[in-house]
C-alpha cells in the first residue's frame, strides 16, 4: 500500500494528565459533547478515605497522616478542550479494557474480570460522583455454562471474554470477545443472551474443500473432526456503531475487507474487495459516515461511507523520536473538530492529528451531500478540490454523485469516467438511455416501421425481378473466382454442418493454410476491437496492453497447435499439423459471428443488464469448446474417452514447452547482460 496526498498532519503529543503518565494505555472514546475518554488499564489513583457516615477524613493513627488508598486501572475524562474532568475508578476494576459512552452511562469494559460496568454518566459529568448503576457478567444462558458429569467438567461453555463493546439505541449490546468465534454477543440492557451477530466467514482449506465432495456421509463426518482442527476463524479485534445503528467491524486477520459495515439483519454492505491491510485493529466512525480504521504497523485508514478508500497516512516509528509515527497504536477516536486521538501503548502518549485544507473541504463536501442533502452546495465543493488535485479520483466521484441527483447524467457520466468507477458509469448511462428513449421513441417506430415496408417492397420486386437469385448468382461467381473468398465463406457452411466440415477438411483439402491463417488474423483483430470498443463497465481499459494480450494468444495457439500435433502423432491420430492448424480456425470461427454482436450490445447495456453480456460470451465459449472437441475426435478419428485424455496430455504438453520456453528466454537474458558487461569491461579498459 501507498501512503495518499497527506490528509492529516501530526498536532500534539499528549504525555501527562495532572502532572501524571500514562502506564498502559488501553482505549479512546469520545463522546456527542467532546468528552475524551482515556483507558488507562495500569494507571494509579490514590484517593484520601473517609468515613462512609460523617465524609470526615480518616486518620493513620501512627503518622498522623490522612489515610490514603490507591486504585490501580482508571478511565480519565478531558473535556473538548482537553482540560482535565476527573477520574472513573472503583474496587471493581482490575484490567479495564475499553469503554462505550451513551447520554446517561458510561459503560467500561473490564477483560480480567469479564464484566460490563456501568456509570451514570450525567453524576460524574455533573459533580464528579463515581455511581455504579449495574454490573454485567457471564450470561445465564446455557450455552455459556460447563457441562459436568459426576462432579466433572466434561465441556466448557461458550467464551465469554469482552474486550470492546457498542450499545445501540434500544439499549442491546454488542460485545467483541476474545476467542469469540460465532462473531459479535449481543445482549439485551439487562445482559440476557440474545444472538450472535456478525461472524465472518470461515476459511476451510482448499484441498479439505475438494475432499468433502468425493467422500460418503460416514466418511465426512470422521474426517470433519480433522477439518474443524484446520478452519481458520477470523475473529473480529474491535467494533463500532454510527448513529444510524449499522454496527462495523474490523478484523486482524483479513487483509481484504477487513471492515464490514452490518445492518440489522447482519448484511454487509461494504465490498469483498475493500483495501486494507492484515493487523488492523481499531475503528472510528466519523460525523460525516466516514470510517477511520488503524492498524498495529501504524497506518491509519479513513474510507467513506460506501467503504472506499480515501486516505492513508502515518506508519510505524521503530526510533521513538519521529512526530506522527506510531510504535504501538492501539485505539483511534475522533471528535466533532475532525482531530483524531491515536493512542500509543509503548510511547505512552497520545497523538493528535489536525485535518489539511484540503480533507476538510472533503469532509464539507460529506457533510453537504449525505448531511444536508444539499447537492449544488457539495458540487461546489467537489469542483474546488479539484483545483487542488485533479487526480484526487473520488472528487469526480462526487461529483458525478451530485450531477446525478440533479439529473444531468452526461456531465455524471463524464466524471464517474474520468475515475473509472464503473457502476457509477453504468448508473449515469442507464439515465442517459432513459432520456434518448423518451426524446426518440418515436424516431425509432417510424424506422422500424420503414424497415418492415422496405422488407415487403424487396419481397414484391424479388418475386417479380428475382433479384435474390442474381445476388446469390453473382456471390457464387466469385466465391468460383477467389478460392480464399470461397474458403472464408465457407465458414457458415462449416457452422451449419460441423462434422461435415471436418471430413472435407481433412479428405478434401477443403480450406487452406493461407485461410486459415487470414481466420486467425481477423480472431486478432476483433479480439483488440474488443478491448477498444467494448463498453468500459464490461472490458475496463485502465492497464490493458493491447498488443500484449494479443501476442499471449497467438503464443497460446502455437503452442496449441503443436501441443497436440506432437501428443496425437504418438497416440495414433490420423491427422497432419496442417489439418490440426487448419481445422482450429474454423472451430474458434464462432468468435467471428458473436463476438461482433456482443460487442455492439454492450454499448447499450448497463450492469443492470449483464447477464445478456455474459450470456453471449458463455454460448461463444460453450460453441467453440464443442467445435475444438469434436475437432480433435474426428479429424485424428479418436473415440470420445480417447480424445478427453488427449486433450488433458495435450495442455500438459503446452505447460511443459512453456516452462521450457520461459526457462530458455531466461537464460538467454542472462547470457546477453553477461556478455554485454564483458564488452564494457573491454571497451573501458
Amino acid at each position: 500500500l501507498i501512503p495518499t496526498t497527506d490528509a492529516y498532519t501530526p498536532d500534539k503529543q499528549i504525555y501527562t494528565i495532572n502532572e501524571q503518565r500514562f502506564e498502559r494505555l488501553e482505549h479512546l472514546f469520545i463522546d456527542k459533547d467532546d468528552y475524551l475518554y482515556i483507558t488507562d488499564s495500569k494507571g494509579k489513583t490514590e484517593v484520601i478515605q473517609t468515613d462512609p457516615e460523617t465524609g470526615e477524613v480518616l486518620i493513620n493513627p501512627i503518622t498522623g497522616q490522612p489515610l490514603r488508598r490507591t486504585y490501580t486501572g482508571k478511565i480519565i475524562v478531558l473535556d473538548k478542550n482537553l482540560e482535565f474532568v476527573g477520574e472513573i475508578y472503583h474496587d471493581e476494576f482490575v484490567f479495564p479494557k475499553s469503554t462505550f459512552v451513551t447520554d446517561d452511562s458510561i459503560y467500561v469494559v473490564d477483560i480480567t474480570k469479564t464484566s460490563i460496568l456501568i456509570f451514570d454518566r450525567v453524576a460524574f459529568l455533573e459533580n464528579q460522583e463515581i455511581l455504579l448503576k449495574k454490573i454485567i457478567g457471564k450470561p445465564t444462558h446455557p450455552i455459556f455454562q460447563d457441562e459436568y458429569e459426576d462432579g466433572k467438567r466434561v465441556s466448557a461453555g461458550y467464551p465469554f471474554r469482552p474486550e470492546h463493546i457498542v450499545v445501540d439505541k434500544r439499549g442491546n449490546i454488542y460485545v467483541q470477545g476474545l476467542d469469540s468465534k460465532n462473531g459479535l454477543i449481543m445482549l439485551d440492557s439487562d445482559g440476557n443472551f440474545m444472538t450472535f451477530f456478525g461472524a465472518n466467514p470461515l476459511r476451510v482449506p482448499i484441498l479439505d474443500r475438494i475432499r468433502s465432495i468425493f467422500l460418503t456421509e460416514t466418511q465426512e463426518k470422521k474426517a470433519q473432526e480433522i477439518t474443524d482442527k484446520k478452519i481458520i476463524h477470523d475473529i473480529p479485534a474491535n467494533l463500532a456503531i454510527d448513529d444510524k445503528g449499522y454496527i462495523y467491524t474490523v478484523t486482524a486477520s483479513i487483509a481484504t475487507n477487513p471492515i464490514k459495515k452490518f445492518n440489522v439483519s447482519g448484511r454487509n454492505y461494504f465490498n469483498e474487495n475493500m483495501i486494507g491491510e492484515l493487523n488492523m485493529i481499531s475503528i472510528w466512525i466519523g460525523q460525516y459516515e466516514n470510517v477511520y480504521g488503524l492498524s498495529s504497523n501504524g497506518y491509519i485508514f479513513e474510507y467513506d461511507t460506501s467503504g472506499n478508500l480515501l486516505f492513508l497516512f502515518g506508519g510505524k516509528d521503530y526510533s521513538s523520536n519521529r512526530v506522527g509515527l506510531l510504535m504501538t497504536p492501539v485505539s483511534i477516536a475522533q471528535n466533532s473538530d475532525d482531530i483524531l486521538f491515536v493512542a500509543d501503548q509503548s510511547n505512552k502518549l497520545i497523538q493528535t492529528y489536525k485535518p489539511t485544507t484540503f480533507t476538510n473541504m472533503i469532509h464539507q463536501a460529506f457533510k453537504a451531500y449525505y448531511k444536508e442533502g444539499n447537492y449544488e452546495k457539495s458540487r461546489d465543493y467537489w469542483q474546488y478540490i479539484l483545483q487542488y488535485n485533479s487526480l484526487f479520483d473520488y472528487a469526480h466521484i462526487g461529483l458525478g454523485d451530485a450531477y446525478m441527483r440533479e439529473r444531468n447524467y452526461k456531465e455524471a457520466y463524464r466524471e464517474y469516467y474520468y475515475a473509472n468507477h464503473y457502476e457509477g458509469i453504468s448508473d449515469a448511462y442507464w439515465g442517459m438511455r432513459q432520456q434518448w428513449l423518451k426524446n426518440n421513441l418515436n424516431t425509432i417506430l417510424f424506422i422500424i416501421v420503414l424497415l418492415v415496408i422496405l422488407r415487403l417492397i424487396f419481397y414484391l420486386v424479388d418475386r417479380r425481378y428475382g433479384w435474390k437469385h442474381k445476388i446469390k448468382t453473382f456471390i457464387n461467381q466469385i466465391r468460383t473466382r477467389f478460392r480464399t473468398v470461397d474458403e472464408l465463406l465457407y465458414i457458415f457452411t462449416f457452422l451449419k454442418h460441423p462434422f461435415n466440415g471436418f471430413y472435407e477438411i481433412k479428405r478434401e483439402n477443403r480450406s487452406s493454410v493461407k485461410t486459415a491463417t487470414i481466420i486467425y488474423l481477423l480472431l486478432g483483430v476483433l479480439i483488440a476491437l474488443n478491448y477498444r470498443f467494448t463498453n468500459v463497465i464490461f472490458v475496463p481499459k485502465v492497464g490493458v496492453n493491447i498488443a500484449y494480450e494479443l501476442l499471449v494468444l497467438a503464443l497460446i495457439l502455437i503452442l496449441w497447435v503443436v501441443s497436440n500435433y506432437l501428443v496425437c502423432t504418438v497416440s495414433d491420430g490420423e491427422g497432419s499439423i496442417k489439418n490440426v492448424y487448419i481445422a482450429t480456425s474454423y472451430s474458434l470461427s464462432p468468435i467471428i459471428i458473436i463476438l461482433p454482436i456482443i460487442i455492439l450490445l454492450s454499448n447499450v447495456l448497463t450492469y443492470q443488464e449483464i447477464v445478456f453480456y455474459h450470456f453471449g460470451y458463455l454460448a461463444m465459449i460453450v460453441w467453440c469448446t464443442f467445435l475444438v472437441f469434436f475437432m480433435i475426435k474426428d479429424i485424428h478419428n479418436y473415440s470420445v474417452s480417447k480424445t478427453i485424455k488427449v486433450i488433458f496430455v495435450s495442455f500438459f504438453t503446452m505447460l511443459i514447452i512453456g516452462l521450457f520456453l520461459y526457462v530458455v528466454n531466461a537464460l538467454g537474458n542472462q547470457m546477453l547482460a553477461v556478455i554485454k558487461e564483458i564488452i564494457g569491461e573491454v571497451i573501458n579498459r
